[in-house]
């Protein structure tokens, strides 16, 4: 794997990683209605996928799994800083939280944006930073899970010159 491949990589995987910096997502049809106080509250990250699989890492084998693929580049500290970082749903739409340990200002920016916005609409999820740039991710909830996930197609991958369609998936639980 080349070195602009994989930090092209790297910088998508943080860029995706906290809900506040996916690119935007199309989506059409009738979602149920989830109330917005299911996701009221604090979460921890505990995964991020991507489906389908790359070669990622550029060995030979396919993995789905971003966190595995940060640590075998960026080292545990950068998935310890995802992993321990705490991301809160106020009620009234605003987002607060706490950086995780670990976090340095080499892998990670400030975590989360504590002038953000959120907004749950039946499944979809509008989060808004405090430049105002807005991302709306599909949510999933059961128990004390949530997944917040988002399909792109800007990036290469793969190495073969043309955009590859994802879809990225942020795996939480209830702090």
């Amino acid at each position: 794997m080349n070195a602009t491949r994989l930090n092209r990589l790297l910088t998508w995987a943080l860029i995706v990683a906290m809900p506040f910096w996916f690119g935007s997502c199309n989506k059409g049809g009738n979602d149920p209605v989830m109330p917005a106080s299911s996701i009221e509250g604090t979460w921890a990250i505990t995964g991020m996928k991507i489906d389908p699989a790359f070669d990622l890492p550029g060995n030979g084998t396919k993995t789905n799994d971003l966190l595995a693929v940060l640590v075998a580049y960026g080292g545990p500290d950068v998935a310890t800083c995802f992993t321990t970082s705490k991301i809160t749903f106020q009620s009234g739409g605003k987002l607060s939280g706490v950086t995780g340990s670990k976090c340095t200002a080499a892998n990670s920016t400030e975590l989360p944006d504590t002038n953000g916005t959120w907004k749950l609409d039946g499944t979809k999820l509008t989060l808004t930073d405090s430049s105002g740039s807005s991302e709306v991710y599909d949510t999933e909830r059961s128990g004390n899970s949530l997944k917040l996930s988002q399909t792109s197609s800007d990036t290469d991958l793969d190495g073969d010159g043309k955009n590859d369609t994802v879809k990225l998936i942020i795996e939480m639980t209830r702090a």
